[in-house]
Formats: C-alpha cells, sequence, structure tokens
C-alpha cells in the first residue's frame, strides 16, 4: 500500500508539473518570447500567402550586431540623434530594419498587439520599398543600404534585442531570401 501511495504522489506531482508547463508558466512576456513570436507569427502569415519567410540565426547574428554599432556610436550619446540614423548609419548589406521600444508586456493582448504592428510594419515596408517618402516619414522602419523586396518575394529574417540609447529595442532584420 505504501508503495501504491508513493507512485500515485509521484503522478501527481507530475501531472501538476506538466500543466504549468502547459499553461505558460515560466517568463510570458519575456525578450526572447516576444522576438520569437513576432519571427513567428511572421513565418505564419507568409505561410498562409503561399511564400515563404525564413527565420535564420545569421540574420538574428547580423540585428544584433546592429544593435551593439548602434548603441556603442559616439553620436547615441546626441538626444537629437535618432534610433533610426543609428541603425542606418551603423548597418551594413541590403535590408529593411523595422524597430520598437518594448517592455515587459503582461497580457496576451498587448503582447498580440505588439506582434501586429511589428508584422503590419513590415507589410507596409515591403509595399512601399521604393517610396523613399514612406521611409522618411515612419520613425519605427529604416532602409539599410538598397534592399529590393517585393511583395511576392520570399524573405530571410532574423531579430535581436538590446538597448539604444537607454531604452529596449526589437530590432527585425528582412532581406529578400537568395
Amino acid at each position: 500500500m505504501k508503495l501504491f501511495k508513493k507512485l500515485a504522489a509521484a503522478a501527481l506531482a507530475a501531472v501538476l508539473a506538466l500543466s504549468m508547463v502547459g499553461c505558460g508558466a515560466g517568463g510570458t512576456g519575456s525578450a526572447l518570447d516576444l522576438k520569437n513570436e513576432v519571427l513567428n507569427a511572421i513565418e505564419d502569415s507568409y505561410n498562409m500567402s503561399n511564400k515563404t519567410a525564413t527565420h535564420t540565426t545569421a540574420m538574428d547574428t547580423a540585428a544584433a550586431a546592429l544593435i551593439e554599432k548602434a548603441a556603442a556610436d559616439e553620436t547615441a550619446k546626441d538626444e537629437n540623434v535618432t534610433v533610426k540614423e543609428l541603425l542606418r548609419n551603423n548597418g551594413t548589406g541590403d535590408y529593411i530594419a523595422i524597430f520598437m521600444p518594448y517592455g515587459q508586456l503582461s497580457t496576451e493582448l498587448m503582447q498580440q498587439s505588439y506582434i501586429e504592428e511589428m508584422k503590419g510594419e513590415l507589410d507596409r515596408a515591403i509595399r512601399n520599398i521604393t517610396n523613399d517618402e514612406y521611409y522618411n516619414r515612419h520613425d519605427t522602419v529604416v532602409k539599410i543600404g538598397s534592399p529590393v523586396i517585393g511583395k511576392d518575394d520570399s524573405i530571410e529574417m532574423g531579430a535581436a534585442t538590446g538597448k539604444i540609447q537607454g531604452k529596449n529595442y526589437l530590432v527585425l532584420l528582412v532581406k529578400k531570401a537568395a
């Protein structure tokens, strides 16, 4: 009987542990979760439109390097220099960079709103790839180099988070897939 009670207790503990994992306990809303949710939402959106969006670690690395360079730029100390200028001036290659400040988002509604805003900004940026006025007007998107991405093209993307001018940003880098 003692063995049965021990087995029952162990089984109950396992069920409780699995239910905690299933309910999303443990870090919901973190920068890593938000970054991955943005990338997953874009991949899903592209797949639903019979296009391909591929998330690569090389693009994640490029996004992280861009944030590091922008943060370390001497002109970042000047409050009149924008994050957009820092990203454009420190980037190499041909990318679209979408960047938005982020904080710890506690509710699924706010997380979903943030994700949809990033996804929508990417869609608008690609539709307006040849419209420099669009890029001049918007504070959360910048062309680095001379990206050429059509609305029906497959894309390669990556993202990173980091501090620029004392504020946390999520930076999404996108280029036309090779």
